[in-house]
This record gives C-alpha cells, structure tokens and sequence, in this order.
C-alpha cells in the first residue's frame, strides 16, 4: 500500500499497552516487577513522540521482554517546511533504559521512581539539513515508504523489537510495527545510523 503523504492508519495504545503488560508479567521477582511497572510512564517521558513542533512524524524503538537494545526515538519536527525543518535524536547511553531502571532500583530499594529518574542517561541531539544532509534525505524517503497494515497472521520473533510510529500530517495516526522485514522498521534503522553518523561527526546539537 503506498502512502498518501505520509499518514499512518492504525490505531496503536491498545496494543502498546498489551506488549508493556506482557513484559510485566514475564517477570518473576518484586524487582523485576518493579522495573516492569515503572517502565512504560518513564519510556512515555524520556521518549516521547505524542507530539511536535508544527507538523510532525516520529518513531521510537524498544525490545520487548529481554530489554537488552538501548531505546531510542527519532522525532522530525517542522515537516511543513524544509527551511524548518530537524530531528530530534534520543538514544539511552551506555545501557538500555530498561536496563538503567533495574540497576537504579536494585541500588535503592526504598527511593522513588521520581527519585530516581534524574540519574537516567539519555542521549538528546537536534540535528538540521544544514548540519546533517541525512535529516532531509531520510524525511524524503519516508515520505516513499510503502506501509503495509499489520496481519493477524503476523507472528513475531521469541523477544521482538518494537517500532512506534505516531504522526501529524494527512490526519494524524499511529502504527505498532514488529515485523523487521517491513519497510517502516528498514526506515527506522536506516535513519537512525545516519543520524548516529551526523552526531559522531559532530553535525548535531546536544542539549
């Protein structure tokens, strides 16, 4: 199915949640419970996609149960204008937030998840077309994706990587993707290593 622009039909918070629930339960210890209930609400603050600077597209990425890829997001704002338009990057560094959580909690027990998320490392770059030619490149090829409605048929892998789509234009929409064979997860990938490669060459701010 090709895109008309770059709007994504598929409803997706029911099953956002059903993935986030199933990883809860795939826990076995009050620690791991811990970090399973906490995980969700802190992935919705330090990888938001909701919303943008004028028009928008973003994609955030997380693997479910084993938790062991380091979650990132790519969010690009002003898509109404080329003149305006930029990414946002966010990666966790140095281990995945899932992982930071469970360690943080097993240091403090007792503290709090508002105590604790101030010693979260997440990555947060702004790159441009200016500074980083990839940005534009990588909105016109999205704009080329051809997006294919998820299948009941669809099975995917023993822990699968989780890619979600939320976006602004033609209506708004959004889209759990997991298969990895699909183009919106090709896309995902492709951008984030020419993103990853803008900002290790020093082509994005840091905030």
């Amino acid at each position: 199915m090709k895109r008309s622009g770059i709007a994504i039909v598929a409803a997706t918070a029911a099953l956002a949640i059903a993935v986030f629930c199933s990883a809860a339960r795939s826990q076995n210890s009050p620690a791991n419970d811990w970090t399973a209930n906490h995980f969700p609400v802190a992935f919705e603050q330090f990888f938001p996609i909701k919303s943008g600077e004028g028009d928008f597209i973003a994609v955030r990425v997380h693997r479910s149960r084993l938790n062991d890829l380091r979650e990132y997001s790519i969010v690009f704002e002003n898509a109404q204008d080329p003149n305006s338009l930029r990414a946002i990057f966010r990666e966790a560094q140095r281990s995945s937030l899932y992982q930071q959580l469970s360690a943080l909690h097993a240091a403090n027990p007792s503290a709090s998840y508002d105590r604790l998320k101030s010693a979260i490392k997440v990555g947060d770059w702004t790159l441009t077309p200016g500074r980083c030619p990839a940005v534009a490149s990588q909105f016109k090829a999205f704009q080329d994706v051809q997006f294919v409605r998820p299948r009941d048929e669809d099975e995917p892998g023993e822990n699968p990587v989780l890619y979600e789509f939320n976006e602004s234009l033609a209506g708004g929409g959004s889209v759990l993707e997991y298969m990895e064979n699909r183009a919106l997860p090709r896309w995902t990938r492709a951008t984030h290593d020419a993103l990853e490669a803008c900002i290790a060459s020093g082509g994005a701010a840091a905030k």
